[in-house]
C-alpha cells in the first residue's frame, strides 16, 4: 500500500476554533510559548499558584496542534524510560526511581479527578497496557521488563499462553500487563485550553515567534509578522520545534525523532473481537515497538522511532508508513481489505537520557526551558511539568521540596553507559532460567 489517507491527526476537530493571532506590542509578566500538555501545564499551575499573575500563552498553529494532539493517547506513570536500565542494586538510585514514579502516579491520578470534576470530553480511561510475547526472546525481554516495572513499584500481572488468546488476537506465547490511562490526547489539550482561558490566561495562536531576545524592559518575543510580546519570564514549552527559534544559545543535546500512527475505518464486532475479545490495549516488546488500542471501533495502530526533522515531508514519510501498515497486517492479516480512515505523524525532542530539559536558560535566567518530552513517559512527564516549571519562574517560598527533588534529578540525569550490557545480561539470564522453567 502506498496510498495512505494522511491527515495533520486523525483526532483533530473537523473545525478548530482558535483565539486571535498577537498583534502589536503586548506585555506580560509570565510568557509561555508552545501551546502543548507542557505549555498548558505551565500556564494553568502559574495562574493556580498566583492568580493575579499576567500570563500569556503564544502557539504557532493551534493548541494541542504538535504531538500533544497527534500522540496515541498513551499517558504513564513511568520515570523517564531509560532510567529502567540503570543500576537497581544502588539503593539510592532505585529509591529515586521509585519516588518519581510514585510522583508521576500520584500527578495523573489527580490530574483524572479534575477531568471528571469538570467533565473534560477526553476519554479518559483508566486502563492496562499488555505486552506480548510471540517468541521466547520477546518472553525473556517481557520478564525482565516486568521484574524492573515491580521494582520501580509498578503494579504488574504475567499471563500465561491460554489466557493471551482472548487478550490480543495474534500469536503470543505470554504476555505482561501494567496499569496506564488512555485518551483522546487532542480533546485533553483543549480542555486544558478551556481551562486556561477559564483562569483568564490570554492565548495566542497562530503566532510563530522567530526570535527571542533580552532586552531592558524584560524578554522580548517577536512574531514572524513583526508582532511583540514583552515579559519579565519566559517559558519554553516548544519540545520539537525548538531548533526553529532564534534564541541566542545552543540548544541542550536532543534530536528530533518522529513516530507514525494509522487508524482504520470501523470495523465490524468480528473483526474487533479478533483484534482482543477484551479489547485491552496491546503492544510488544519488539526492538522497533509497536502498540495499538480500539477507540470507536477503529484499530489505532503505532509504531516506529525514526531520526527526523519538523517538516511536512517527515510528517508523511512514506517508507515508514508502509513499514508500519506491514507490521499491522503481520499481526491481523484480515484486515488486509480493510481501509484506513487516517495516517500521520508526529514529531518529540528526544533527550540522550530520555529525561526532559527543565531549567533555567544559561545565557538567560528569565527564560526557563520546558522541552525534552520524548519516549514512552512523554505525554505523563509533560502533564506535570508546571509543578516544576512553577518554581522557577516565581522563586517562592517556601520550596516545593517535590519540585525541586524531581528538577535535580531531570537535570543529572545520564545515559546509563552499562544499561544496555545490563539489560542483555538480564534477558539472557531469564531466557536460561525459563528453559529450566520448560516454558515454551
Amino acid at each position: 500500500m502506498t496510498d495512505f489517507p494522511f491527515t495533520a491527526s486523525y483526532w483533530f476537530d473537523s473545525q478548530i476554533a482558535t483565539s486571535p493571532s498577537l498583534s502589536g506590542a503586548q506585555f506580560a509578566d509570565v510568557a509561555v510559548v508552545g501551546g502543548g500538555f507542557a505549555g498548558l501545564s505551565a500556564a494553568q499551575h502559574l495562574k493556580s499558584s498566583k492568580p493575579d499573575l499576567s500570563v500569556a500563552l503564544v502557539e504557532a498553529k493551534h493548541i494541542g496542534f504538535g504531538a500533544s494532539g497527534r500522540s496515541a493517547g498513551w499517558v504513564l506513570s513511568l520515570p523517564p524510560v531509560h532510567w529502567l536500565l540503570d543500576d537497581f542494586d544502588d539503593p539510592v538510585r532505585l529509591d529515586d526511581i521509585r519516588w518519581t514514579s510514585q510522583f508521576c502516579r500520584d500527578n495523573i491520578v489527580q490530574l483524572g479527578r479534575w477531568v471528571a470534576d469538570e467533565a473534560i470530553d477526553c476519554a479518559w480511561t483508566p486502563s492496562r497496557h499488555l505486552l506480548a510475547a510471540r517468541n521466547l526472546l520477546e518472553l525473556a525481554a517481557l520478564r525482565w521488563i516486568m521484574q524492573r516495572y515491580e521494582a520501580i513499584g509498578q503494579r504488574c500481572e504475567f499471563f500465561e499462553k491460554e489466557k493471551m488468546t482472548r487478550l490480543v488476537g495474534y500469536p503470543a506465547i505470554a504476555g505482561m500487563a501494567y496499569e496506564f490511562v488512555s485518551v483522546q490526547p487532542y480533546r485533553l489539550a483543549r480542555g486544558l485550553r478551556q481551562r486556561c482561558l477559564d483562569q483568564d490566561v490570554r492565548i495566542y495562536e497562530n503566532t510563530p515567534i522567530k526570535t527571542i531576545r533580552s532586552t531592558s524592559r524584560g524578554v522580548q518575543l517577536i512574531a514572524d509578522d513583526g508582532a511583540m510580546l514583552t515579559a519579565r519570564k519566559v517559558i519554553l514549552a516548544t519540545n520539537a520545534y525548538t531548533h526553529s527559534l532564534m534564541l541566542g544559545e545552543e540548544i541542550p543535546a536532543s534530536s528530533t525523532q518522529h513516530t507514525y500512527m494509522l487508524a482504520t475505518e470501523p470495523l465490524t464486532p468480528d473483526m474487533l473481537d479478533r483484534i482482543s475479545q477484551t479489547r485491552t490495549p496491546f503492544g510488544d516488546p519488539a526492538l522497533s515497538f509497536y502498540i495499538g488500542r480500539i477507540v470507536e471501533n477503529r484499530l489505532i495502530f503505532n509504531g516506529i522511532d525514526r531520526a527526523s526533522r519538523v517538516t511536512p515531508e517527515d510528517d508523511r514519510h512514506l517508507p515508514s508508513f508502509i513499514k508500519l501498515h506491514k507490521e499491522m497486517l503481520r499481526r491481523f492479516p484480515f484486515l488486509e481489505s480493510v481501509s484506513l480512515a487516517g495516517a500521520w505523524g508526529g514529531a518529540v525532542l528526544q533527550t540522550p537520557s530520555d529525561a526532559p530539559i527543565v531549567r533555567r536558560s544559561k545565557s538567560n535566567p528569565d527564560v526557563i526551558l520546558n522541552i525534552g518530552y520524548g519516549g514512552g513517559s512523554g505525554v505523563g512527564m509533560a502533564l506535570l511539568s508546571g509543578q516544576l516549571t512553577t518554581g522557577l519562574v516565581l522563586d517562592r517560598e517556601p520550596v516545593d521540596n517535590d519540585a525541586r527533588r524531581l528538577r535535580t534529578l531531570l537535570a543529572n540525569s545520564r545515559f546509563p553507559r552499562m544499561g544496555p550490557v545490563r539489560a542483555v545480561f538480564g534477558v539472557l539470564r531469564e531466557m536460561v532460567s525459563g528453559s529450566h522453567r520448560g516454558q515454551a
